[in-house]
């Protein structure tokens, strides 16, 4: 561990956390009337914006990304251990292996949708890719890949590269929580995989989509089955599994949900409001550690959803979206857990 240690890590996010944006910025943000005051208003943050970029949606992207991807290389060069920053960039691994296959696939230039983050350098996943090599990575993510892409050549639908790599970042997921030795982070990966399939099972059910389809999509490393997942949806009834896996059971935000639920009034966007809502609680009590790895983890989160904020309300605006409409969206913001 080159002598780091949590105690370190924590000391340098309890600095790192006044550049947060707070939720007075936000509000400022959201009453602003044109580019030109968001710009002056983020100019003062981590997410400097001209007006011309603020009108510019892969300008936004970029400035966005760009911080983050940053913040994974400050986690990655500080924490202990690289598996848990690595909880929080394994998504981006496997969209670059989505994009990698695609480019595959196709002989398109697709070289700037990678983003450089987690364990696995985008060198080694491009030889991953091309060689079908496993020289510098687990045997088992070669499987997934070439499982993947053998599926493709059968098909010949582009759609395969990226459900396969979605079902593979949950296998890696639950891979990755099993060898953690910290309890709260287990249930995080756990619930977490269950909120993504509670989703997906209501947003395909809603829109009237074949079992066929849904059971392509969920993941096989939840509480549920494919087929649970889907009777559960398609009768409404969250409430029976909410009450299996909810480790907060007397906490008063998640109260509301869960009358939604029983009364099978919960929307599609509020089930997703919930799914990172959980996220967040499950780490709320890292405010409190001195020593350990939530608090890393809770402040990756919430880079994470205050990135996802930003986007929502730059974007939104920017297309005129009413305001009643972006605050649905919005997500938890850092320190109000």
């Amino acid at each position: 561990m080159d002598g780091k240690t949590y105690s370190q890590v924590n000391t340098a996010i309890s600095v790192r956390e006044a550049s947060f944006l707070t939720p007075q910025q936000y509000e400022e943000l959201l009453q602003t009337a044109d580019a030109a005051s968001r710009s002056q208003l983020l100019q003062g943050t981590v997410y400097a914006l001209d007006t011309d970029a603020l009108s510019n949606l892969n300008a936004i992207e970029q400035v966005l990304m760009g911080q983050l991807m940053a913040e994974y290389a400050w986690a990655f060069d500080i924490s202990p251990d690289a598996q848990l920053p690595s909880l929080f960039t394994l998504r981006y691994t496997y969209h670059n292996l989505k994009v990698l296959l695609k480019q595959k696939a196709t002989d398109l230039s697709l070289e700037h949708l990678l983003l450089p983050a987690g364990p696995y350098s985008l060198e080694i996943l491009e030889h991953l890719t091309a060689a079908f090599s496993a020289e510098h990575c687990p045997d088992w993510m070669l499987e997934e890949v070439l499982a993947t892409w053998q599926e493709y050549e059968d098909y010949q639908d582009l759609r395969v590269l990226e459900i396969g790599m979605d079902l593979a970042y949950f296998k890696h997921l639950k891979r990755l929580g099993r060898s953690l030795d910290n309890a709260a982070l287990k249930t995080w990966v756990d619930v977490s995989i269950d909120c993504y399939n509670a989703v997906t099972a209501k947003r395909a059910v809603d829109l009237h989509k074949p079992h066929s389809f849904m059971k392509q999509l969920l993941s096989d490393e939840g509480s549920l089955t494919a087929a649970e997942w889907i009777a559960l949806a398609e009768r409404g009834d969250f409430l029976s599994w909410f009450s299996q896996v909810n480790p907060l059971d007397y906490d008063v935000d998640l109260r509301l949900y869960e009358e939604k639920m029983r009364t099978q009034s919960l929307t599609a966007v509020e089930l997703e409001y919930l799914a990172d809502l959980l996220q967040v609680k499950l780490l709320a009590a890292a405010q409190f550690e001195t020593d350990g790895p939530l608090p890393l983890a809770r402040y990756l989160l919430g880079r994470e959803l205050e990135v996802k904020n930003l986007r929502l309300i730059l974007t939104g605006l920017d297309n005129q979206l009413p305001l009643s409409a972006i605050k649905e969206r919005m997500r938890p913001i850092y320190g109000q857990d």
